[in-house]
């Protein structure tokens, strides 16, 4: 793995992460009113294989890792997109061996219409709302029992 040094601070090494064991996966999603536009996010490929892409008239977002702690589990991802009605995911990461999904749409037409809210969550929030309503009654109440005994 290379290290390279951080521009600011040359002082400071910085090595990427090594990811193990990949399963590149590639997404596209296509605008659905015109058929130029198109976005790859290519994720899960190998630390190594981070800047070998490149091809006329795409635009690559640099890579990033993510680091989840919690899991002990890191992830690299890109971007890719084109103007162009020929542009296709396979074609532009075809380097490296991948299980592309490009076969499958994403619309957001085709979820499930019945979207389920989680129970604690509305318990928390009905709770909320009336300990707001009990909070109100109670300053009313004081108010009005402290102009009470002014007034007489």
């Amino acid at each position: 793995m290379e290290r390279t040094t951080h521009p600011l601070c040359p002082f400071l090494s910085l090595k990427p992460p090594d990811i193990t064991d990949p399963k590149p996966s590639v997404y596209q999603l296509r605008n659905p009113k015109s058929s130029d536009t198109s976005i790859c996010l290519f994720t899960d490929f190998n630390s190594e294989d981070k800047g070998n892409f490149r091809k006329e008239g795409v635009f690559f977002f640099n890579s990033t890792t993510l680091d989840m702690k919690v899991m002990n589990f890191k992830s690299n991802g890109m971007l890719a997109w084109s103007k162009t009605s020929d542009f296709t995911c396979n074609d532009t990461f075809n380097e490296i061996k991948f299980y592309s999904s490009s076969n499958y749409s994403c619309d957001a037409q085709l979820t499930e219409k019945g979207f389920e809210t989680d129970m604690d969550l509305n318990l928390q929030n009905l709770s909320l709302i009336g300990f707001r309503i009990l909070l109100l009654k109670v300053v009313g109440f004081n108010l009005f029992m402290t102009l009470r005994l002014w007034s007489s």
